[in-house]
């Protein structure tokens, strides 16, 4: 059943199993006699023939951690991924996000931007107020984003589904531009590897709502301007990734500004990777994307190339997905994963 914030659970202390538990059997029979009972006759052979079905499988204590404004998947107790959506964060947020392995490739507030946050939308400028950057003392933008409803269900499957009423507004002011955010986790599969599907519904208020960016060089503006919409910014823990596009650019320099289906950074154990929707506004959609061991960041911007006008009471739709694997991006299988996505059904938010 939904749960809403104003009745939240109680945190889960314990955790809730696999469907591949921890097995224990008798061994106080011993078959070193060669005498063979009629169970041993019987298990045996059993075990033997399954040995090989249960060689590639890895063990795993899935459960769910739950607070009144955050819910995580833990695998034996380290945290797998975190939605945080409360008003101690100034936008709703994922982090960490972390292979099953326990590896962490989000970053949280880093000294040079301490606005990105792990996986998160931001818009830019709405109707020239700044929703994007903050104060790195109050940690608020000049724009607020503020949740103003949530409804997240879990599953025994270990599936979590979360919806999102997010207001954009000046402080103290209506709504300009509201969004219904609709977030599906699913449950890792049995490489390590899990998908959030994103979609988001954004519908302007009772005034002319224009969505726009600092503009990319290419308009004029400086080498840094584009940027805008759904982020991730990885941890500083990797010396090298390597940047993926369905167009074979491998240099984040050549994929920047560049429309692409798909784009991922890749490491030797580790990859993330973000699909477009092919019914997305603009899609395919340009990249933004900084590949240095200053920064690692990669974002596709709807607004990169054109500002965005709406007309009061006019609305669009944003579908996305996101890939988190424990082993290196490969580009078939990105392509696959893509054509995958392309016809899944979203809710209608």
């Amino acid at each position: 059943m939904p749960v809403m914030l104003a009745a939240p659970p109680r945190p889960v202390n314990h955790p809730a199993r696999s469907r591949f538990p921890r097995g224990k059997f008798d061994q106080t029979e011993s078959v070193s006699s060669g005498v063979m009972t009629p169970f041993h006759q019987w298990i045996v052979p059993f075990l033997l023939s399954g040995a090989s079905a249960w060689a590639g499988q890895t063990e795993h204590a899935w459960s769910w951690d739950r607070e009144d404004t955050r819910l995580a998947l833990r695998n034996d107790g380290d945290i797998v991924w975190r939605l945080n959506f409360g008003p101690d964060q100034p936008k709703p947020n994922f982090h960490p996000l972390a292979t099953t392995g326990g590896q962490t490739l989000t970053a949280y507030e880093p000294d040079d931007h301490p606005w990105h946050r792990g996986l998160w939308w931001a818009w830019k400028y709405i109707n020239g107020v700044n929703y994007w950057e903050e104060n790195r003392e109050t940690r608020a933008s000049p724009g607020r984003t503020t949740v103003t409803k949530a409804t997240i269900e879990t599953g025994d499957d270990f599936r979590a589904r979360a919806t999102l009423n997010i207001d954009y507004h000046p402080p103290g002011q209506p709504a300009l531009l509201t969004e219904v955010r609709h977030l599906t986790i699913n449950p890792p599969d049995a490489s390590g590897g899990y998908t959030i599907d994103w979609s988001s519904r954004f519908t302007a208020g009772d005034a002319v709502v224009t969505l726009d960016r600092t503009p990319p060089p290419a308009a004029g503006g400086p080498r840094h301007g584009g940027y805008a919409g759904l982020s991730l910014r990885f941890s500083k823990e990797f010396e090298e990734m390597t940047c993926l596009t369905n167009t074979g650019e491998t240099q984040a320099t050549e994929a920047h500004s560049s429309p692409a289906r798909w784009l991922a950074f890749s490491t030797e154990s580790a990859s993330a990777a973000i699909l477009d929707h092919p019914e997305n506004l603009r899609h395919p959609q340009p990249w933004y994307v900084w590949n240095t061991t200053h920064m690692r960041f990669f974002s596709p911007s709807p607004i990169f190339d054109t500002p965005l006008g709406l007309d009061p009471g006019e609305s669009f739709h944003l579908r996305y997905r996101i890939l988190i694997q424990s082993t290196p991006a490969a580009p078939e299988s990105l392509e696959n994963a893509w054509k995958t996505f392309q016809s899944t059904q979203f809710p209608n938010p």
